[in-house]
């Protein structure tokens, strides 16, 4: 796949907006499934102010399993106050469906 054809697969499957919407699903998630967690790292947070802007798209071929899998990952970087937050990134398989997703904390 080159850099157009990504981008096509990229629009065509609405994998920004679908990133964006895992994202603040993933915070809801962590706040109900990790509450102590979750307020130790952003209770002094206003969620309301947090912006979210694309890094990256990066196709990705992993071998760290028995056969190659290939995926799309989406990275997005989570602003508050002017400064980096955290990371999150989301994964998809080449078909469109949503594989995985993380967080990581940058401050």
């Amino acid at each position: 796949m080159n850099t157009d054809e990504l981008l096509n697969w990229a629009s065509t499957n609405d994998i920004i907006e679908r990133a964006k919407k895992a994202f603040w699903s993933y915070m809801e998630n962590y706040k109900m499934e990790e509450p102590d967690e979750y307020r130790e790292l952003f209770d002094n947070v206003d969620l309301n102010l947090l912006d979210t802007n694309i890094s990256k798209i990066s196709l990705t071929i992993s071998y760290r399993f028995d056969e190659p899998v290939s995926f799309v990952s989406v990275f997005i970087e989570i602003i508050y106050e002017e400064e980096e937050l955290c990371i999150y990134e989301s994964l998809f398989s080449l078909d469109g469906s949503e594989l995985d997703d993380y967080l990581r904390m940058t401050n």
